[in-house]
């Protein structure tokens, strides 16, 4: 995790240039680190509604962008379990389409259907360039269940219009017998773009063989287009109390390799959702081969405060891939003691540290639980996600979509509200940004690291408003330096930063 080192130093004369722009930078103190700043909750559009369309609730929510790229495809579990939406039942898988960015939705139309028994946790792929839709799904047999948890694929290779029957892949995931317990996502798959493996399917999955065994967090993959699948990379966690990766869900990361993001379900009752401030409910593991094996076992994703349950992730730039930096995001709530608040979190170093709740944008502030992201383009994405309609509802009343952009998320490592004013090149090695927040007035500095990321290297950033001491943050990092932030009314600034031997110092500007 990145470390900071914060450290005033007092500038000496400065060259007066005329790099001079109309953003205005507004009166306030100079202070190191992002601040909270209130941004526009994103306009979002409900999916699917409980009650509707026959079914009692529909909850666990999936997305993917269609094979043309263009139309959304909203996957859940329509529940015919009562008015408690429990979960286990007759549950039938269902997806919903739109042609319109999400604000208006089809009927659904049947992927699974229960026939009785319990269809559900949808993990959706659109394999690029065939058309192909694969979507794994689970079959329980009714209360008390016989059969175990079966994992079983299904594909479309008509834009979702028919299915075929879902075949069962007991045997070839390795088990003898279905296992009492076993999950794959839910959420999107992963489709590797990059490396020896790109073009693999890749999904999380999380079983137990029989009461008494271990744990075990787990990914799949398949390298024929979903037609057969491997048990890959494997963590067996004897102690659930402590640590229990389950509803696994996966990104892929710069360098190819797979991000595993986990629920840490420990077997020790709602009570302990809090413990340590809630950092404790959250966990990861990483594959550099394709998902075959875990490079460590799964661990703590301590920065993230939510309560016991599933979160959403998604790789939305990448150095590799052309951008500035790398970031990732995280949707959950943002809560330890309540499925509340849902948020859209920031990771800047390949999932290590988030950024906190204060400067993460929230979409919805009501009861919201199960999530899943999707990329719209390379600055924006999306978030279906289970939404309380009202206050003093609950979260599986409806399904909600709500799209949003990288200017909402906030500029890099700085948080929302910020927008990238200017930016300069450090050779090879990265990036240092200047951002400006509308809303407190504040100016933002931070340093990315392009090159060497994830090795730490001497990296710092700068901001001084004319007359005042500069604000610094150095240190040996692995992937950023910064953020600081300073304000200032009727003055100028000067702000820079240095990754190694590669300077920058912008001439004083950016006067109100």
């Amino acid at each position: 995790m990145k470390r900071k080192t914060f450290l005033p130093v007092v500038l000496g004369a400065v060259a007066i240039a005329a790099e001079l722009a109309t953003s205005p930078v507004a009166a306030g103190a100079v202070t190191a680190g992002p601040s909270a700043t209130a941004v526009a909750q994103p306009a979002s559009y409900e999916a699917f509604q409980a009650g509707a369309e026959g079914y009692d609730c529909f909850r666990i929510p999936a997305v993917v962008k269609g094979p043309d790229g263009k139309e959304l495809l909203a996957f859940a579990e329509g529940r015919h379990t009562g008015a408690s939406c429990a979960d286990i039942g007759d549950v039938d898988v269902v997806m919903k389409r739109s042609a319109d960015g999400g604000k208006t939705w089809s009927a659904s139309t049947i992927v699974v259907k229960g026939y009785g028994q319990t269809k559900d946790n949808a993990v959706p792929f659109v394999v690029p360039g065939t058309g192909r839709i694969v979507v794994l799904t689970q079959m329980q047999c009714g209360a008390p269940s016989t059969c175990g948890r079966i994992p079983r694929v299904s594909y479309s290779d008509d834009d979702g219009k028919t299915w075929t029957a879902p075949k069962e892949l007991t045997a070839q995931l390795g088990f003898a017998t279905a296992p009492g317990w076993l999950v794959t996502g839910p959420g999107h798959g992963l489709v590797l773009t990059r490396g020896a493996h790109a073009g693999r399917l890749v999904s999380g999955m999380s079983y137990q063989q029989s009461p008494g065994d271990p744990n075990v967090g787990a990914l799949i993959y398949s390298d024929d287009q979903g037609v057969t699948w491997h048990l890959g990379a494997t963590d067996a966690e004897p102690d659930a109390t402590t640590m229990n990766p389950e509803e696994i869900n996966v990104t892929e990361l710069a360098d190819g390799s797979v991000y595993a993001a986990a629920r840490n379900n420990r077997s020790l009752g709602d009570t302990v959702w809090c413990d340590d401030g809630g950092t404790h409910n959250r966990a990861y593991a990483v594959s550099h081969d394709g998902g075959q094996t875990f490079a460590a076992k799964f661990t703590l994703a301590n920065d993230l405060v939510i309560s016991d349950m599933q979160g959403s992730v998604l790789e939305l730039d990448a150095t590799t891939a052309g951008a500035a930096y790398d970031r990732t995001l995280f949707a959950g709530p943002s809560v330890c003691d309540r499925r509340q608040q849902l948020r859209i979190r920031s990771s800047f170093d390949e999932g290590v540290s988030w950024t906190p709740n204060d400067t993460s944008l929230l979409v919805w502030p009501y009861d919201s639980s199960y999530s899943d992201l999707v990329p719209l383009n390379s600055t924006s994405a999306g978030v279906l996600f289970e939404a309380a309609p009202a206050a003093g509802q609950k979260a599986d009343r409806s399904i909600r979509y709500a799209p949003f952009t990288e200017s909402q998320l906030g500029a890099p490592a700085c948080g929302t509200g910020y927008s990238v004013l200017a930016s300069h090149a450090l050779g090879t090695a990265g990036q240092v940004y200047l951002s400006y927040n509308a809303e407190n007035g504040k100016n933002c500095v931070s340093t990315m690291k392009t090159t060497g990321t994830g090795t730490p290297s001497q990296a710092s950033a700068y901001l001084q408003v004319e007359g005042g001491q500069r604000v610094q943050d150095a240190g040996s990092y692995s992937w950023y330096a910064g953020p600081v932030t300073a304000a200032a009314a009727g003055k100028c600034v000067q702000w820079g930063g240095a990754i190694g031997a590669d300077k920058y110092d912008a001439p004083l500007g950016f006067c109100s």
